[in-house]
């Protein structure tokens, strides 16, 4: 049976390490759990919800997604920017990335349009080698952000060129994780068309 232990142990931003401390058992075990390794039990679902702080009916959700909600914008320069209020997107959306986050692009830069939402696919920044030349949001360990295309990355340093022309490479020194982008949506202005006469 898929669950969904993983999903709310990162967003809790713990470690399988940490989750299995309390819950009084080993990470691997924890491993075994997340991925269906392991048959997991009602006693094991309980347990689990207790720590996480979730129902268990929220743990058996399946792989269904509850929802997708962009909270930031890009910007020029690489700048990625908090949202005032986020904007719920449709479930479906996420279905490319196992870890899915939406950004809005604010203004038109390089091949992005004002208003563009793209869905990026959040990975550890270990997992950066294959992303190379890819359009990515780098966040640094200490809660910074940019955005534009990965052209360099060994050891958690990273460089990241922003769209636009003519733009400077952003330096990350300590990246903590990237998401490259999946998927691009773009809304176009619907066509006027004359009414027709009754």
């Amino acid at each position: 049976m898929r669950t969904r232990i993983r999903h709310f142990r990162k967003q809790r931003g713990l470690t399988q390490s940490e989750l299995a401390a309390a819950l009084g058992t080993t990470a691997a075990t924890v491993s075994r759990l997340e991925t269906a390794d392991m048959t997991v039990s009602t006693g094991w679902l309980e347990r689990l919800a207790g720590v996480l702080g979730v129902e268990v009916a929220d743990l058996v959700g399946g792989s269904e997604r509850t929802g997708l909600v962009c909270l930031a914008e890009l910007g020029r320069g690489g700048a990625v920017r908090a949202l005032a209020e986020g904007i719920p997107l449709s479930p479906s959306l996420a279905a490319p990335a196992r870890e899915p986050l939406a950004f809005r692009v604010a203004e038109e830069m390089g091949d992005y349009a004002a208003g563009d939402m793209l869905i990026a696919d959040k990975v550890p920044a270990g997992e950066a080698l294959p992303l190379l030349g890819r359009d990515c949001i780098v966040a640094d360990r200490q809660g910074g952000r940019v955005f534009g295309r990965l052209v360099s990355a060994a050891g958690g340093h990273c460089l990241v060129v922003p769209p636009e022309a003519g733009a400077a490479a952003r330096e990350i020194a300590a990246a903590d994780w990237i998401a490259p982008v999946v998927s691009l949506v773009r809304t176009f202005a619907p066509v006027s068309r004359p009414r027709s006469g009754n």
